[in-house]
């Protein structure tokens, strides 16, 4: 490597890092790039030149973020195939819960933005995770023409983005956060269970239900009243 591509490096992740800082201290996306050129200590134009668009600062975040999801989802410690995919649901999870003040408003925004050079590269390393998750369940072949992986893989990912959405906006505790992901992820795998795997399974979920049972209200939004239609009653006819 290059000393001009290490000092590039170095102002990207300098940049990066200034900028997560100021999503922890503000707890929003909402800084200026001015105010993050100098919180970088770099010219104005900097960012721009290495990013682009503040979305695509953003977005480089977000890469850097599912690095780590990645690296921590991914680092399996069971042999089983199900009980490897149901660790890349609650090991990526907890990387969430590790830094909520950063993670929260990061993909807060994120979800929310339709960018069409970005987007399909976060959409594609998420499938791509949950691809690596369940390779383990196609080498001994537990997924059927009926229930086939690509199929699987988009329930997953859809499944884990479903819930997330609901603790970004804190609707979710952290325990109901991991609980439902733990939940919903073993319904998606039950079907693929043989008769020695199906009690782990179904152990999890009973212990999930547990959580979500005990740690009412899960769901901290307000709720919405739900106003009550009534037939109009038919006016009397008045003679003269």
């Amino acid at each position: 490597m290059s000393l001009r591509t290490r000092q590039v490096d170095a102002r990207r992740n300098r940049i990066l890092d200034a900028a997560a800082l100021l999503i922890r201290h503000t707890g929003g996306t909402d800084f200026s790039m001015r105010s993050l050129a100098e919180a970088a200590e770099t010219s104005p134009a900097t960012p721009y030149n290495l990013f682009t668009s503040k979305e695509g600062l953003l977005y480089a975040l977000l890469s850097r973020s599912l690095d780590e999801i990645t690296l921590q989802g991914l680092a399996f410690s069971s042999t089983d195939p199900l009980d490897r995919a149901l660790e890349a649901a609650v090991k990526a999870a907890d990387v969430f819960l590790l830094d909520p003040d950063f993670m929260r408003p990061l993909y807060r925004f994120l979800l929310g933005v339709v960018d069409l050079v970005h987007r399909p590269k976060f959409i594609e390393r998420s499938l791509a995770y949950w691809r690596t998750a369940l390779a383990a369940a196609e080498a001994e072949h537990l997924l059927s023409k009926d229930f086939d992986r690509d199929s699987l893989v988009y329930a997953l990912m859809a499944h884990f983005m479903g819930v997330l959405d609901f603790w970004i906006h804190d609707d979710l505790d952290a325990d109901a956060f991991r609980a439902r992901m733990v939940y919903g992820t073993v319904l998606l795998l039950l079907p693929l269970a043989d008769e020695t795997r199906q009690p782990r399974l179904l152990r999890r979920l009973r212990e999930a239900k547990r959580v979500l049972t005990n740690d009412q209200p899960q769901m901290r939004s307000t709720r919405v009243a739900i106003p009550i239609i009534r037939k109009a009653r038919p006016k009397k006819e008045i003679h003269a």
